[in-house]
């Protein structure tokens, strides 16, 4: 990967969140480019390790680290990982987020005779399961809150650092089935 950017961020620790991803991965690796140390953090420990594999491959630092953006302990771990081989970090992306099966219609538009009777295999606004509401809304909001508290002491002591949160479109206004 090559940005068409350089900004000299060879003393910056960065980690990821949801670093195994695309978008994150992308963005880890643009990262690396730019001189910084990353840490790619993701729940599937196999997927970070790819993208840290790839940014040390091009000649960047990267390391893989299992996290859960939903588990303070988790962090806490991932931080000391992170920590014991770059230092403290000065850059966060809260990039982990996604979405649940349960959390979704399935359907495009609501309809009055989607409201008439239920359909079996058709979900509408009105039949979302509160329990894929709350993963989707832990996983998106908390899933930011979590890690920013995890990984920004360091920056607020020293009085320097850049926390970037990514958001769906759908923060703004509701998406397709969602």
């Amino acid at each position: 990967m090559s940005v068409p950017f350089k900004v000299d961020l060879s003393q910056d620790v960065a980690a990821v969140t949801g670093g195994g991803g695309i978008l994150c991965g992308c963005m880890a690796q643009a990262l690396a480019d730019c001189g910084a140390r990353v840490a790619i953090m993701d729940l599937r420990l196999e997927n970070a390790e790819k993208v840290a594999a790839e940014i040390r491959k091009n000649g960047g630092q990267a390391v893989a680290v299992a996290a859960n953006v939903l588990e303070k302990t988790s962090l806490d771990a991932a931080r000391a990982q992170v920590e014991k081989e770059f230092g403290p970090i000065s850059i966060l992306i809260n990039g982990a987020g996604g979405n649940h099966p349960k959390g979704t219609t399935s359907k495009e538009y609501l309809l009055p005779a989607d409201l008439q009777k239920a359909v079996e295999g058709v979900t509408t606004f009105y039949d979302l399961d509160p329990k894929g509401i709350e993963f989707v809304f832990n996983l998106n909001f908390l899933g930011t809150l979590l890690p920013t508290q995890a990984f920004t002491r360091d920056m607020v002591m020293k009085g320097r650092g850049c926390v970037i949160n990514i958001s769906s479109m759908n923060a703004f206004t509701p998406l397709t089935k969602i």
